[in-house]
């Protein structure tokens, strides 16, 4: 997986900081203090899938129809046989001419 769970506990403290102090002089202590926690929970849960997400697409890579090779049949005939099989045809293409 990418990252640490550091990294979830760091977008739960911000988002809990950025929704406390962004609503702190507009309600009372409990429901601030409530909301902001059910928010940092949120956040930390969506951290961790964002990281199994990303872990995933970096495991898998995506790959596009132009990218793959795909031999063609003219690709099959043009593929050079190897020094064996080139020596076999020759000595059958002897056998041949000596008989």
């Amino acid at each position: 997986m990418v990252g640490t769970i550091l990294s979830n506990f760091w977008v739960a403290l911000i988002s809990f900081s950025v929704y406390f102090f962004s609503s702190y002089p507009f309600l009372d202590g409990k429901s601030i203090l409530w909301n902001a926690s059910m928010l940092a929970l949120l956040f930390f849960i969506l951290t961790f899938i964002a990281r199994a997400i990303i872990a995933f697409v970096m495991k898998n890579p995506v790959s596009s129809e132009e990218e793959m090779a795909i031999a063609t049949p003219k690709e099959i005939d043009s593929v050079e046989p190897s020094s064996e099989e080139l020596a076999n045809i020759v000595k059958a293409m002897l056998n041949e001419q000596e008989k």
